[in-house]
């Protein structure tokens, strides 16, 4: 919940969101509302974000957008972050199999 992130967030920053809300002149009665599952216009977020040096996504949805920085294929993040965790093992696994040519096959042309 979008509450529960801005609350999380504010704690790691050493303030509150009624503090922040203060610094930044915006209203503290809507905190009932994003309590009960609502979000805030995208503005709202956006100017909560860069208050407190965190993205959008993670504000929202409590994960931090790791494509800025590695440079990854955001269609990538998106679905290692959405494999089950009792499948993720399998995932990786498959994965690294396919991670590197094995020596015996790396002089064969493919067709």
């Amino acid at each position: 919940m979008f509450y529960d992130n801005l609350r999380a967030v504010c704690a790691e920053k050493g303030t509150t969101v009624t503090t922040v809300l203060k610094e930044l002149h915006m209203s503290t009665g809507s905190t009932g509302k994003w309590k009960e599952g609502s979000i805030p216009k995208i503005d709202t977020v956006m100017q909560l974000a860069e208050h407190l040096d965190v993205s959008l996504d993670y504000l929202v949805y409590g994960r931090k957008l790791y494509t800025e920085v590695s440079g990854l294929d955001p269609e990538w993040i998106d679905i290692i972050t959405h494999i089950p965790d009792d499948k993720q093992k399998m995932c990786k696994d498959f994965l690294r199999t396919h991670m590197v040519i094995p020596e015996k096959y790396a002089d064969r042309k493919r067709g």
